[in-house]
């Protein structure tokens, strides 16, 4: 089992969650946890700064400076979920909106 924490997480199925973490077995997403907004330490809980996506939304979504991140990930959702986690990294997430600098990579 594996336990991986972001500052954000959305994921098919979940609402917005800030600063909980993802339970995973097989790389199969059993459990989205809400902390409230409070990280605690965990044994083996692993810690991304930024937001936890899908990861079919690197190779499905086509990123332009100032997209409303949120929106474009959700209207990719709709209907389905996926195997494997993202992270999007670098984003004004006050705005969540996409920078020049905003990069979205792998979670191995």
């Amino acid at each position: 089992m594996r336990k991986i924490a972001a500052n954000y997480i959305l994921l098919p199925g979940f609402e917005l969650i800030h600063n909980g973490y993802v339970v995973l077995e097989n790389e199969r997403v059993v459990e989205v946890v809400d902390t409230g907004g409070v990280i605690r330490e965990i044994p083996c809980l692993e810690f991304y700064g930024g937001m936890i996506v899908a990861d079919f939304i690197r190779e499905e979504i086509v990123w332009q400076e100032g997209d409303h991140i949120l929106e474009k990930v959700r209207d990719c959702y709709s209907g389905r979920d996926g195997k494997g986690l993202a992270i999007i990294q670098g984003a004004d997430f006050s705005r969540f909106s996409w920078m020049k600098d905003t990069r979205i990579s792998k979670l191995r």
